[in-house]
């Protein structure tokens, strides 16, 4: 459970960083979906370092882990782009509100691919297997 609430709060910083960018560069006049994209990976960096250090306190291989954090972001990335373009361009909702649905939908997807493949370290599976 305690994973799981600083997940959160890490996910809500991480929201607010990437809401905050998808914002900035859609008032900028930058295409909806690429600031989408755009504020999405800036978010990323932020909620890598914040997990692996904090939420899950992984200490294993940084490139791997960061293989695996990178995997699951484009997944979720890709339903969160696919949730905000059905929203926005088919369906004809607000272009924020839409973006903060899409978010919450993807923050499930995303805690538990993190929590049971990218920062399941190696001791975790073999306490469970004594």
């Amino acid at each position: 459970m305690e994973k799981l609430l600083k997940f959160g709060l890490v996910g809500v910083v991480n929201t607010l960083i990437s809401i905050g960018c998808y914002i900035l560069f859609v008032k900028l006049g930058m295409h909806y979906l690429l600031a989408n994209i755009i504020s999405y990976l800036i978010g990323l960096v932020n909620s890598y370092y914040w997990n692996k250090k904090w939420v899950f306190k992984n200490k294993e291989n940084h490139l791997s882990v960061f293989a695996k954090f990178v995997i699951v972001n484009l997944v979720v990335l890709s339903f969160n782009t696919l949730c905000l373009f059905l929203f926005v361009h088919k369906w004809g909702f607000n272009q924020y509100l839409s973006q903060l649905v899409a978010t919450a939908l993807g923050m499930g997807i995303n805690f538990i691919l993190n929590k049971k493949w990218t920062f399941e370290s190696k001791m975790n599976n073999q306490k469970q297997v004594n």
